[in-house]
């Protein structure tokens, strides 16, 4: 099965978990929502998600350069929106394409750019974390959410800076067949990993990290004014979409279809908002905030001959 088939199949199955969610909700409620959004405020959200994307972009930019691997700036934008296509992928490791990209177009070794691929998403989970910290904090919400927290990031930083830790990690994921085109090269790439993890080049990733998600969590905010939903101030979003997204990328399931849709929806409703409302701004964004960045990747895949070469299981 090629790899364009696997992704037919993610999508018929978000489709069917998005009518499942909406078969247990009541359709007039739904219907009342739907028909009552607000559509002028959806090209502000859509500029907010793509504006999101460039502290992104500026990271990607800055890890190449510090793995010294240079190609052209607007190249560069298009391999890394090129990886968005993916992000329906487990745990988005289908964004290692932009390894198999930079190989086939520019003769860079994986060996090189599949460690900054892999970085990258631990800088992601890292800033949602602390993201969704600095909410859980200015909100005063349970202590012990902040404690498991803040052990998760310990756990991540031991892997990164304890070469034994990651190379045993990486030594179990090469077992999976998927990730064994990349990960047997990463075994070799310590240093590149090293040299792309150090405190300070971790801080000014962390920190474009960060950026990205209070900038796309911005554009939830405004998908929950749309449907005139005000109850809740930015901060709890930023809490409750974060943690959600986390919670979906954990579990490994594709895209964290289902899983990140009723964590929100189930956030909201602890919030005081109707389960069929909260369902419909679920799947509303997942869909701004996840589906609009895929279309956007499979557009810059195209242009920048991704699709020159097929993966095989």
């Amino acid at each position: 099965m090629k790899l364009d088939n696997r992704l037919i199949l993610v999508l018929v199955a978000a489709i069917g978990i998005y009518a499942i969610f909406l078969f247990m909700s009541d359709f007039n409620i739904i219907s009342e929502k739907i028909s009552n959004f607000k559509i002028y405020y959806l090209p502000l959200i859509l500029l907010l998600v793509t504006v999101s994307w460039i502290p992104l972009i500026i990271r990607w930019q800055f890890l190449l350069k510090t793995s010294e691997i240079y190609i052209p700036f607007t190249k560069s934008i298009l391999v890394y929106l090129s990886g968005s296509a993916l992000q329906i992928t487990p745990g988005q490791i289908g964004e290692l394409i932009k390894a198999q990209i930079l190989k086939t177009g520019f003769n860079i070794p994986r060996t090189k750019t599949a460690p900054v691929v892999l970085v990258e998403k631990v800088y992601d989970l890292i800033g949602a974390i602390i993201a969704s910290i600095i909410g859980i904090i200015i909100l005063e919400l349970e202590i012990y959410l902040i404690i498991f927290a803040i052990f998760v990031l310990a756990l991540i930083f031991f892997f990164i800076y304890y070469k034994p830790a990651f190379e045993f990690f990486l030594k179990q994921i090469i077992k999976m067949k998927f990730f064994s085109k990349y990960t047997e090269n990463i075994l070799e790439s310590y240093e590149i990993i090293k040299k792309i993890t150090t405190p300070q080049i971790a801080i000014r990733s962390i920190s474009l990290s960060i950026t990205y998600w209070f900038i796309v969590s911005i554009a939830v905010y405004y998908t929950l004014l749309a449907f005139d939903i005000d109850i809740l101030n930015y901060l709890k979003v930023l809490s409750i979409f974060t943690t959600s997204t986390i919670l979906g990328a954990i579990t490994f399931i594709p895209g964290g279809i289902g899983v990140t849709e009723g964590s929100i929806a189930g956030f909201f409703t602890l919030e005081g908002i109707n389960m069929s409302t909260a369902l419909v701004l679920s799947v509303m964004i997942r869909i701004v905030t996840l589906w609009y960045n895929v279309s956007i990747g499979f557009i810059a895949l195209k242009f920048s001959s991704g699709f020159s070469f097929q993966q095989k299981t």
